[in-house]
């Protein structure tokens, strides 16, 4: 009889012991477990309204058809003729006076960089194309979309997105720019940006683009015209009469030659 109540009364020591061990390591797993955030209001607002604008300009399963981008751009007097690789980015552009390439390591310029535009080979070498393909581009890797309301910049209402990026994404990651978006067909009409290449703490908005004359080309909607305007206080203003028109638009399936990246 003794020897059972011992065994009963082992059974019961047991039994307790391992239930609070069940309990400790319970109480450790819900501890460390760290809760998921939401994204604010203006985050989620913002990424319905890119959506929605990229599916205006075609949708993004249309754009991922292709591998390749081609087009003419003519600006004060000068023409330049650009072919960028959409899946890894390599570019190239011709006109009368360069060529000016990327092969994914190196940006590379011939004869010499003091033909091209600008201060910066490295800077030019993709804006035209970054240009052309806002909104898709969008989507790429470390992103970011905010909401931020209205905005009336010439007179008319628009939904406006700003977009920035995380530390490390691309040349110029302080960048920002901002959609204006019509609130009808969410199409993008007003682009303005800032530039941090040149310098990292530059915040300023100077110049506005208009997405003009917009024509579907293999099922997306491509601007064939941006004009520039100067930007005062949130506010269009005078015309700088920079205009530039993009011709001969055509998407690949397929890149007839790859060499001209090299």
């Amino acid at each position: 009889m003794f020897r059972l109540l011992l065994f009963t009364f082992s059974l019961i020591l047991l039994s307790f012991f391992i239930s609070c061990d069940t309990n400790s390591n319970s109480s450790t797993g819900l501890k460390s477990t760290t809760p998921t955030l939401s994204p604010s209001p203006k985050i989620t607002k913002g990424m319905e309204l890119l959506d929605q604008c990229i599916s205006a300009h075609g949708g993004m399963d249309n754009w991922n058809k292709f591998v390749g981008l081609s087009y003419e751009v003519e600006s004060r007097g000068k023409s330049l003729y650009q072919i960028t690789q959409l899946k890894d980015r390599r570019t190239y552009s011709k006109s009368k006076d360069f060529e000016l390439g990327s092969d994914g390591k190196q940006i590379w310029v011939k004869p010499n960089a003091d033909k091209v535009p600008g201060k910066s080979a490295s800077f030019y070498y993709n804006l035209d194309f970054y240009f052309m393909a806002i909104p898709f581009v969008l989507k790429d890797p470390g992103v970011q979309v905010t909401y931020m309301g209205k905005a009336t910049p010439d007179d008319q209402a628009y939904d406006l997105l700003k977009i920035s990026y995380d530390t490390g994404v691309g040349l110029s990651a302080e960048d920002l720019y901002f959609l204006y978006l019509d609130t009808t067909t969410h199409q993008l009409k007003i682009l303005t940006y800032t530039v941090s290449y040149f310098d990292k703490t530059n915040e300023k908005v100077n110049t506005a683009k208009k997405y003009l004359d917009y024509q579907s080309i293999q099922g997306i909607m491509m601007p064939t015209k941006l004009e520039n305007y100067r930007w005062i206080d949130e506010k269009i203003g005078e015309y700088s009469n920079r205009d530039r028109v993009i011709k001969h638009i055509k998407f690949y399936e397929t890149i007839p030659d790859e060499k001209v990246f090299e």
